[in-house]
């Protein structure tokens, strides 16, 4: 059991572990970079664990301890101790000063002595503690720490949130903490080089140690050992065994000149943390900073914490006048739920003078005085609808959908500065205000309504409008006050005019995307449900027979027994806790080891997860109006691409019959039709144009099957004679080498041999050329500059190219050969819904465009217009850029998505 009694001592110690820590923080965390190339995986690992072990354990006094030239002293006892550990990793080395710098920030004191490690300094400050009665508490995850486990010394691992105390060691080992040293000397360690006792296990140590009690007198006495072979073993290891117990055993009285009073722990120094932590670019970390009182910029004000209620006509319309006066007006909502069908609670606003108010309208709190919302939706029509008066805030989509519900139009959107922030940082996770605020403004948002967010609580009409107001109406302040300098880094970066025509424009197109939805067919959808269910159990009882037995399919570590040790297939890839059953280790094995069972299990988790995704979910996301209406994601991914949730409709299979049927359920409206628009081949042809390949250009001017001419191409015959297996070789070589495809990749996807895909790829590049150096330029490009970009100046971030991380760097290499092509793709996109959206206006057509998804757009179309909008998507759509190939537009109609694609 846990030790959980109550400490001893007021004053508590923890010392921490760093330089393991350190290690184990690499290996847990994938590689991890910023921006710039740094790597901090280790840094962010280590900093969590301090964090968490801080909150947990609440010491009045605190030490990181590290090692420092920490074999010297012990290799003068054995020359060979640790001999054959590695040098650590090159992408760790250069974090171990930033790890210093973490402790620096966070006023935790590091301490070291030369030529010991880590643990003989914990050793050392545990007993001076201990002595003057304090209760000490180790963060380690190092079994060699439980030899100085005592009643006033506990262990503390902080990844498993366990304590480990007398009782404890007892329980796990068997001996008492003060024979861990020796029975560490009896087993030796392999990895530290200390030799061990031949013959000697853990079990044999333990009955030796419960006799005779430690080393010493076992080789006092070593007569007695009741078995001739350890006997013997033990006589002719005497000098090795106690040459191991003094490298096993802490040093506990190092002269370290410290103090325990300079160990009191202090609050983190939150400027210097919150500048660390935004340069390794830590944002979800500095949510745990405590705000700063000032800031730290003399020419940034303090976010004010209270605002002004509006609750009269005559004060809503002076607000009204300001923003007209002044020509911007800042403006965060107040709602609940998915933005097309939430009402406005209150609305957050900031005026350029520094000044906040809060409306409030539909607060049910009792006697809450606030705006009627007729009243506001006459008074604030024209300053909202008014292009001339800039309107800022954070996710203006949102704004626009929700002021849609009161009958308002949103124009003039200019200061989204999560957009904004996106584009100057389009890799980064996410743009909360939250964290924006933190880093751009050094201050902390007061917190929301319990109910926001998906928090438990009161419905957020619930609160009254004192208890919200100044929540919204600071957020509104601190986008007003971010825009002008994230601007000012756009304007820079050339990213400016991308903003201006591109991205804000697209925002009111998108929200009416998401208002209009798309009509479900769900009695169609529940027909395909139903097949497919029975088509998941035929696939289940597949696997079973393969396996030989019924498992849980479900059971990772089932699956791992069946596949690893009944099946003795090889274990291609480990995770934290065991061998990897994931989908890129069972492609592996269908494909290179010929497993039925693995390829049985693909089968059955694309059938399963398209069945939980779509046909089980979209009809529980219909709304009332019998559609779904998918929310769009403009600051998301890092090429510029968008994305969808609730529900993510990119993601449902174009190629399969599957896919196809849940597209069938997708419907128009009596008297409509659904038509659908796609660029044909967009990358292929981007491609084309930006590496400037005369052969790829021609076989698109001529409007030649461009896997056709590829094979021909690279297989050296006649268009004509080309056969489908060299026409799915090229198909394959064509869609994946602007994604870095390498020999491996094509060759476990054809299932051929890695020198033919080699010979391939080869003769690939030599007919075109132009790719190659595409390919090499981009790259040498990109490490030169620190990113790529698009034909419309869209850039990424590159700096995992300069990582030490072979891996990282090579993944970084295909991203940065794909970026400006995909991200291409995405510009073209958004300017073709730009240009369809303007064309449909222009026309006074009722038909509404309902769905991006990759390169295809989907309209609604009353049957009389069909034509017109075919003509018209083509024309819009390939008219959109010149390029050195012709943009190609495939279109096509039907009562479903499945019959218009």
């Amino acid at each position: 059991m846990a030790d959980t009694s109550p400490p001893r001592s007021e004053r508590r110690l923890a010392l921490f572990d760093a330089s393991g820590f350190i290690f184990r923080a690499y290996h847990a965390i994938p590689p991890l970079t910023t921006s710039k190339g740094v790597p901090t995986n280790a840094v962010l690992g280590f900093t969590r664990m301090v964090l968490k072990a801080l909150q947990e354990l609440k010491p009045t006094h605190v030490a990181l301890a590290f090692d420092k030239s920490g074999r010297v002293e012990r290799q003068k006892i054995d020359p060979t101790y640790k001999a054959n550990r590695k040098a650590p990793p090159e992408d760790l080395t250069p974090q171990f000063p930033l790890i210093r710098k973490v402790g620096d920030v966070l006023n935790l004191p590091s301490l070291d002595a030369e030529g010991w490690e880590a643990d003989d300094v914990i050793g050392t400050l545990a007993m001076q503690a201990k002595a003057e009665g304090f209760q000490v508490l180790v963060v380690t995850s190092d079994k060699d720490f439980m030899q100085i486990v005592d009643e006033d010394i506990t262990l503390f691992d902080p990844a498993k949130n366990k304590r480990m105390g007398i009782a404890d060691v007892q329980e796990k080992m068997g001996i008492l903490p003060g024979q861990v040293r020796d029975f560490l000397a009896l087993v030796g360690d392999a990895v530290d080089n200390v030799a061990k006792v031949p013959g000697v296990g853990d079990k044999t140590a333990v009955e030796l140690l419960h006799q005779f009690g430690d080393v010493e007198t076992l080789l006092a006495r070593v007569e007695e050992v009741k078995k001739p072979k350890i006997r013997a073993a033990l006589e002719s290891h005497r000098e090795s065994l106690t040459r191991a117990k003094q490298l096993v055993t802490f040093n506990t009285g190092l002269p370290l000149g410290v103090k325990l009073d300079d160990l009191i722990r202090r609050a983190p120094d939150a400027t210097r943390a919150r500048d660390l932590f935004t340069e390794l670019e830590f944002f979800a970390l500095l949510r745990d900073l405590p705000a700063e009182e000032a800031p730290a910029r003399p020419d940034v004000a303090p976010l004010v914490t209270t605002t002004s209620l509006v609750t009269t006509e005559a004060e809503l319309k002076a607000l009204a006048d300001a923003a007209k006066a002044s020509g911007a007006l800042t403006l965060v909502p107040a709602f609940e739920g998915m933005p097309f069908a939430a009402p406005l609670v209150g609305l957050g606003v900031a005026l350029p003078d520094g000044s906040t108010r809060y409306v409030p309208l539909r607060h049910q709190q009792l006697g809450a005085t606030q705006v009627p919302v007729a009243a506001f939706t006459a008074v604030m029509k024209d300053v909202i609808a008014d292009a001339a008066v800039k309107k800022g805030g954070h996710d203006l989509k949102a704004l626009t959908l929700v002021l849609a519900n009161e009958g308002l139009t949103l124009e003039g959107a200019h200061d989204d500065v999560e957009l904004l922030s996106y584009l100057l940082n389009p890799s980064r996770r996410e743009h909360a205000l939250e964290d924006l605020a933190r880093e751009r403004l050094r201050s902390e948002l007061p917190a929301l309504p319990a109910s926001v967010g998906g928090k438990k609580g009161r419905p957020l009409a619930d609160h009254g409008p004192e208890e919200v107001a100044a929540a919204y109406a600071v957020r509104a302040d601190a986008a007003r006050r971010m825009a002008p300098e994230l601007w000012k880094e756009l304007e820079l970066g050339g990213l400016a005019e991308l903003a201006r025509t591109l991205e804000l424009p697209l925002l009111p197109v998108l929200a009416r995307m998401e208002r209009e939805g798309v009509k479900l067919d769900v009695a169609e959808l529940g027909r395909t449900s139903e097949r497919v269910d029975v088509e998941v159990k035929a696939k289940e009882a597949e696997c079973h027979q393969a396996a030989g037995h019924v498992f849980n399919l479900g059971s990772n570590p089932q699956l791992a027994q069946v596949l690893y040790e009944e099946q003795k297939l090889p274990i291609l890839k480990r995770g934290k806790t065991g061998p990897s059953t994931d989908q890129e280790v069972l492609e592996k094995l269908a494909e290179e080891h010929n497993s039925v069972l693995a390829r049985a299990l693909i089968e059955y988790r694309g059938l399963s997860k398209l069945k939980s995704t779509y046909l089980d979910t979209l009809p529980t996301l219909v709304a009332k109006d019998g559609r779904i209406h998918t929310t769009y994601h403009q600051a998301a991914t890092a090429t510029g691409r968008l994305s969808s949730s609730d529900p993510n409709l990119q993601n449902i299979p174009v190629r399969t019959e599957l896919g196809r049927e849940i597209r069938r359920a997708f419907v128009a409206d009596a008297g409509h039709q659904l038509v659908s628009a796609d660029y044909s081949q967009i990358e292929l042809r981007l491609l084309a144009h930006i590496a400037e390949d005369p052969v790829l250009i021609d076989a698109f001017r001529n409007d030649e099957d461009i896997h056709s001419r590829t094979a021909a191409e690279v297989f050296g015959v006649d268009p004509k004679d080309v056969d489908r297996e060299q026409r799915r070789v090229a198909k394959m070589v064509n869609f994946g080498i602007a994604y870095g495809l390498s020999a491996h990749g094509l060759s476990t996807r054809l299932g051929i041999s890695q020198e033919n895909a080699r010979d391939v790829i080869e003769r690939y590049f030599i007919r075109y050329a132009g790719i190659r150096q595409y390919l090499e330029d981009t790259v040498e490009k990109a490490r030169k500059v620190g990113y790529v970009e698009t034909l419309y100046g869209r850039r990424r971030l590159m700096g995992d190219l300069l990582s030490k991380n072979r891996a990282v760097a090579q993944a970084a290499e295909r991203a940065a050969i794909n970026m400006p092509i995909q991200g291409t793709a995405a510009d073209l996109m958004k300017k073709a819904m730009l240009a369809v959206d303007a064309a449909l206006r222009e026309q006074k057509l009722k038909t509404r465009v309902l769905l991006q998804v990759h390169d295809e757009l989907l309209f609604e179309a009353p049957d009389a217009e069909v034509e017109a909008v075919k003509a018209l998507a083509v024309k819009s759509m390939a008219s959109v850029a010149e390029l050195k190939v012709p943009l190609k537009v495939d279109v096509g109609a039907g009562k479903s998505w499945a019959d218009a694609h």
